[in-house]
């Protein structure tokens, strides 16, 4: 019997598969880590443009670093995890000459179950008024959680990338409020479940409303006004079906399977 070419390609993306389910490691049912936030890849808006960033806190902030409105828990150092940055030149001519910055504050989560919402950690954001071209476009917030339970499971390293967008300003101050925006909603990790589907770590906003407008934000998307202060907690979920701004991995995979079917059926 004469077997097809179609057939063998077939076969050799259904391996891929299986290779991808088999290096991954299931993942438990109750978790419990503590959370170390970074500020990476930050993307600069021109030659001029004025970034710094911290990420270990413990000991202080780095020289050049403007602490004004910094969060109290935050505001001399912070705890183990804590990052910050900041980015612009301030404008002289402002009634707030500061830089915009983002301090990160972890937060420890227990007995965690996958597709239960946990708190990752704090992100507090100052609008600060900069001269154009001396900012930042986005960057990177980087976690990663160390498990303690179940002990000896690998730590998880999730890389959130977020645009800065930094609004014109005008008299209208909803306008003017600039924005801190997840370009993605989920990362994926080296872990399945038992049918083997392969699990995200899922990040979203949940802003305070009791520092800022919250009608303002939405779950991908943290608002500010100009010259003003506000505080997000970042909500984390393990789960096999990330938001749809996500783009699994795996899928793809699933998608030529599908479409090498298709076209070996058509051509039988």
């Amino acid at each position: 019997m004469k077997i097809p070419l179609g057939f063998f390609a077939i076969l050799g993306i259904v391996f891929a598969i299986f290779e991808i389910s088999a290096k991954a490691q299931n993942l438990p049912g109750s978790l419990s880590f503590t959370v170390s936030g970074s500020f990476e890849n930050a993307a600069s808006e021109s030659s001029n443009s004025l970034l710094i960033s911290d990420n270990n806190l413990t000991n202080g902030y780095a020289a050049g670093m403007d602490l004004t409105d910094a969060p109290a828990s935050l505001s001399s150092s912070g705890p183990t995890g804590s990052a910050a940055f900041q980015w612009g030149t301030p404008s002289t001519t402002s009634n707030y000459p500061h830089s915009s910055a983002l301090w990160f504050e972890p937060i420890s989560g227990t007995n965690i179950s996958p597709n239960e919402y946990f708190s990752v950690g704090n992100l507090y954001y100052r609008n600060g008024t900069i001269k154009s071209n001396t900012g930042a476009s986005a960057v990177d917030i980087a976690l990663n959680l160390h498990f303690s339970n179940p002990s000896g499971m690998p730590d998880v390293n999730a890389t959130f990338t977020s645009d800065l967008v930094n609004s014109p300003n005008s008299s209208d101050p909803i306008a003017s409020a600039d924005i801190v925006s997840l370009r993605n909603w989920a990362s994926p990790l080296n872990y399945t479940d038992a049918q083997g589907n392969r699990y995200y770590l899922e990040l979203t906003f949940k802003v305070d409303q009791n520092t800022m407008d919250g009608t303002l934000s939405t779950q991908d998307e943290f608002r500010v006004f100009e010259g003003d202060q506000g505080r997000a907690e970042l909500l984390g979920r393990f789960t096999t079906s990330p938001g749809a701004m996500a783009i699994p991995e795996p899928s793809t995979a699933i998608l030529g399977l599908l479409g090498a079917v298709a076209l070996f059926r058509r051509k039988r």
